[in-house]
């Protein structure tokens, strides 16, 4: 070798060294900067009460969440109302998030943790969810890219391990050089309106008369009680059946929605041509449900509306003893407290036509014949009857 290749071979080496050092001490110094965040706060500085408006945003869609002087409701469901509960309970887990994971991010490692934001030339399994949150005069307050969830093994005693959702990767665009890991999946984030509504819709206690009238006005069936301890009556022909009858009344004391349809018209619900069912409780409150064409998903068109006055006083009754009027005062109280709270909230969903399951309203679709009450003894002769058809002949 001549004393020029050796010189050559000596820079060589010298180059290769500073590079390798060069990548060391980026390496070093990008683990010391992300262990610098483990323990601290995901958002620091984040503040509940700030945010105004909710954007989240995957490859399925987009939902907005807005605060208003109404409340929290969704933009893509026309402005409904929205699950306060949930909205509260997402909000204190990024109020309480820490950092527990950090490390150094490429482009190959944001794509493996999707931690990608979709849309654009993002692939859709490289891909995250956005979750942005805005104050109420739009200014941004923070935005995340949720990725891959990470797990740990969990057992049960004669049941193979397996993996649970333990925690997920988040890029905070603050800080978008590093991949953290947060001590909750945040499963509940998805980028579905329907998700985000307010599920409860009504709950009628307490009903006195109930009255279904078909499509044309005519009345279907129609049931009373005198008090809440009697059974149900009417004046069709035939014995009513009460069990029957109470199960039309209970479809209306927690009805839930799957859905919004803000934009539906009453033609396309079938709110137009509805059968309709009308509720009068014992507290002086009237309802209305007015159910639509059935829809996909086993599911029917419904909307709902509400008029009553809260009762100043209680009208105790002609019998009622002395020992029961302590009672019944402090039940009354604390019922009138309850009731209260209806009118603003039951009137304000009443504007929207909904999805409720089919299930929930199939009991207040019947007909009158099937609420009349099977007789016991004609009932063993139709079985007796249909025995003898079945049987074979010798």
């Amino acid at each position: 070798m001549s004393g020029r290749q050796f010189v050559l071979v000596l820079v060589a080496l010298a180059v290769l060294a500073a590079a390798g050092w060069a990548v060391y001490d980026w390496k070093r110094a990008s683990y010391e900067v992300a262990d610098s965040r483990v323990g601290q706060k995901l958002l620091p500085g984040f503040r509940i009460d700030e945010v105004g408006e909710i954007a989240i945003t995957a490859g399925s869609g987009t939902v907005t969440l807005v605060r208003s002087d109404r409340g929290w409701t969704v933009k893509e469901r026309g402005g409904y109302p929205a699950d306060v509960g949930a909205i509260r309970d997402l909000l204190l887990k990024l109020e309480e998030a820490k950092v527990v994971q950090a490390e150094g991010l490429t482009d190959a490692i944001r794509s493996r943790l999707q931690l990608d934001a979709p849309g654009g030339a993002s692939k859709p399994d490289a891909s995250g969810t956005v979750l942005e949150l805005k104050a109420r005069d739009g200014k941004p307050l923070a935005r995340l890219v949720l990725g891959r969830q990470t797990t740990k093994q969990a057992s049960v005693p004669g049941l193979p391990a397996a993996s649970v959702p333990s925690g997920r990767y988040v890029l905070v665009a603050a800080d978008p050089q590093r991949a953290i890991v947060i001590a909750d999946p945040l499963a509940a984030v998805a980028a579905k309106p329907q998700q985000w509504l307010a599920r409860d819709y009504l709950k009628v206690e307490r009903i006195r008369a109930l009255e279904v009238l078909d499509p044309d006005g005519k009345e279907r069936w129609s049931v009373l009680r005198p008090d809440e301890a009697a059974g149900w009556k009417w004046s069709a022909p035939g014995k009513l059946d009460g069990g029957k009858a109470q199960d039309a009344a209970s479809a209306l004391y927690a009805v839930r929605i799957d859905d919004a349809a803000a934009d539906a018209s009453d033609a396309t619900t079938g709110l137009d041509r509805p059968v309709t069912v009308r509720a009068q409780t014992f507290d002086g409150w009237s309802y209305e449900l007015r159910i639509g064409k059935p829809a996909p998903e086993d599911r029917y068109y419904v909307r709902a509306s509400v008029t009553g006055t809260v009762p100043d006083q209680r009208t105790p009754r002609p019998d009622e003893k002395a020992e029961d009027r302590e009672k019944e005062d402090k039940a009354f109280a604390e019922r009138q407290a309850a009731l209260k709270a209806k009118p603003a909230r039951e009137q304000a969903l009443g504007v929207y036509p909904v999805l409720v399951p089919k299930a929930t309203v199939e009991p207040l679709l019947r007909e009158r014949s099937a609420l009349i009450a099977v007789d016991k003894k004609d009932e063993k002769k139709d079985e007796k009857k249909g025995a003898r058809k079945s049987a074979p002949k010798r």
